[in-house]
């Protein structure tokens, strides 16, 4: 047993040269491919391949829909919907609604794409007006074109989009070019009432909109531990009670002053560059007024238009009524 032993010892590598003495393996790198199977690909990546599929005529119209569809989950997301300017997706996604290769269901998905990025976005709002889309957005409201309901309905959704808090745009859908305030009031009357429900609505929201979120360039948060760290302490005694002193907490922070701090780019830095950005009230008090709109509401409630398939229903619409009043 011991000549075992000691065989076993004299013919053993030492344990510190075991690591060196053997060969290294060889590194490989992984195949992006397989990372992409892993991970998914960046929406980023996919954002573009979905563009790709949507603007190409030869590709079916159901796989171009099922891209559209696909791209309009993705800019659900907001750095997404931001990221359709970066990665010059706005152009060519606003060309579908002109496009020839453009079917009706491609444009009512191709509208829907553009209303979901739009929505409580003025990032995305400014950059997708720079394209002047309201004219090619209103030219599908008029029911009395070959618009279906569906482009129709998808249509004021999208314009509602680029309205909401966005003087610029609703100062664009106000020039005579346009005319969007005679086809905002012409959808009143959209034999659909579901269309007639989103217009009153789209109305009510710009005639008295929410206050956006907005963040202040003032003095930054104060904390426990800031402010501690900024205040010194003095203490003084009274004649009346020396042995009590009182103490003074004096905060050598300079005072904010307005306008100081800057403004970091976000979604809703517009708000901050131009206040007044928001104000859409004014302009739509004035329209309802100079477009006969009022008129066209108060209709509405007094003497409804039928609607229905076939024009059955003759009742006047409680959704449409609580809208319209408020």
């Amino acid at each position: 047993m011991t000549s075992i032993l000691r065989w076993s010892l004299e013919n053993s590598a030492p344990l510190d040269n075991a690591a060196s003495d053997r060969p290294s393996a060889e590194r490989k790198d992984l195949d992006p491919a397989i990372i992409d199977y892993i991970l998914g690909k960046p929406d980023s990546v996919q954002m573009k391949e979905d563009l790709a599929v949507a603007v190409d005529p030869s590709k079916s119209e159901d796989e171009r829909i099922s891209a559209l569809d696909h791209l309009e989950m993705l800019i659900e997301n907001i750095d997404n919907s931001n990221d359709l300017e970066t990665l010059k997706i706005w152009e060519p996604l606003h060309s579908l609604l002109t496009a020839e290769s453009s079917t009706p269901e491609i444009i009512t998905q191709t509208l829907w794409v553009i209303g979901t990025a739009l929505q409580n976005n003025p990032s995305a709002q400014d950059a997708y007006l720079s394209y002047n889309p309201v004219r090619v957005i209103l030219s599908f409201i008029d029911p009395s074109t070959a618009s279906s309901a569906s482009i129709r309905s998808k249509a004021i959704y999208s314009l509602s989009g680029l309205l909401k808090h966005n003087r610029p745009a609703v100062e664009a859908l106000g020039t005579p070019e346009a005319d969007g305030w005679s086809k905002l009031r012409t959808a009143l009357q959209d034999p659909v009432i579901s269309i007639r429900r989103k217009a009153v609505f789209l109305l009510s929201t710009l005639l008295i909109p929410e206050l956006p979120p907005t963040t202040t360039a003032s003095a930054p948060q104060t904390t426990l531990e800031n402010s501690m760290s900024t205040l010194s302490l003095t203490t003084t005694t009274t004649d009346e009670n020396p042995a009590n002193p009182s103490i003074h907490l004096h905060d050598q922070r300079p005072a904010p002053t307005p306008g100081s701090g800057a403004i970091h780019p976000n979604s809703h830095a517009a708000y901050q560059h131009n206040p007044s950005r928001s104000d859409t009230s004014g302009l739509t008090l004035a329209a309802l007024s100079d477009h006969n709109i009022l008129d066209a509401i108060i209709s509405g409630l007094t003497s409804p238009l039928p609607y229905g398939e076939d024009g059955e229903n003759t009742e006047a619409d409680d959704d449409f009524e609580e809208k319209a009043i408020r």
